[in-house]
């Protein structure tokens, strides 16, 4: 079907700008340790229906579901935020996937306004963009973090308020998300989406390819990619997502 010419362009964050779900995914599994629940990475990716993509509250939740009695979701999510922010911390340096700083570039020649929406707390979101070096390419106004919403991904609250900030029709909003909770919001908004995930697991993949996807790309660089943005910022395009509202405040 018919979309609007791409008008402007917003990011999901961690695994799509930045690829820090390891630490997530590393913070979740002490977590669940600390509540009694011993968790491979594969097997959390088959028992926790929202480990790749949270929302967090929904992971402590499921943690709990696995949990002896009497432990607490609440502590298992203060713990899983406390991993977090030590492992990101640790690292001297945080940097962009490979070939983010070009597209973002190219869609700031071409006039293209692009903002964040991401299901990290708004003090953590804002100091990952800082440390990559993205915050002045976005502006924190154009940032949507987990305060900004009444529900998180894979609502589509996040990104129908990247669209109104961003004064855009919804359908006129391309997304770049990672996870499929993040896909599943991006196309409850009606807004056209790319897939750039870094899980290689083949099931979830397959998942991914699935979704809905206006195209799916392993990599930033991938000179497809290039090729599907140019085209649908020319011109309108058919793209397999259903039609969006007006760009309208939620």
């Amino acid at each position: 079907m018919k979309t609007d010419r791409i008008a402007a362009v917003a990011f999901d964050l961690d695994g799509t700008l930045v690829d820090l779900e390891r630490f997530h995914h590393e913070a979740w599994l002490r977590a669940a340790r600390s509540a009694g629940v011993e968790l491979t990475w594969d097997q959390a990716l088959r028992q926790l229906p929202n480990f790749i993509g949270g929302p967090d509250a929904r992971v402590a939740a499921q943690i709990m579901d696995l949990a002896p009695a009497g432990a607490s979701p609440e502590r298992t999510l203060t713990a899983k935020e406390r991993w977090f922010s030590a492992l990101v911390d640790a690292v001297e340096e945080i940097v962009p996937r490979a070939g983010v700083a070009e597209l973002l570039d190219g869609l700031r020649s071409r006039g293209i306004p692009v903002a964040v929406a991401t299901s990290t707390e708004r003090g953590t979101a804002l100091t990952i963009l800082h440390r990559a070096g993205l915050l002045p390419l976005f502006g924190a106004a154009r940032v949507v973090s987990a305060q900004d919403v009444a529900q998180p991904k894979p609502a589509p609250d996040a990104y129908r308020i990247t669209a109104w900030r961003l004064r855009v029709p919804l359908s006129a909003q391309l997304v770049f998300e990672d996870s499929l909770v993040g896909m599943s919001a991006a196309r409850a908004a009606g807004c056209p989406f790319v897939a750039v995930p870094t899980v290689t697991d083949p099931g979830y993949l397959a998942s991914v390819t699935a979704a809905g996807a206006v195209g799916v790309f392993d990599s930033w660089q991938d000179p497809d990619l290039s090729l599907l943005l140019e085209r649908l910022l020319s011109a309108e395009a058919a793209v397999g997502t259903a039609p969006g509202a007006a760009g309208v405040r939620p």
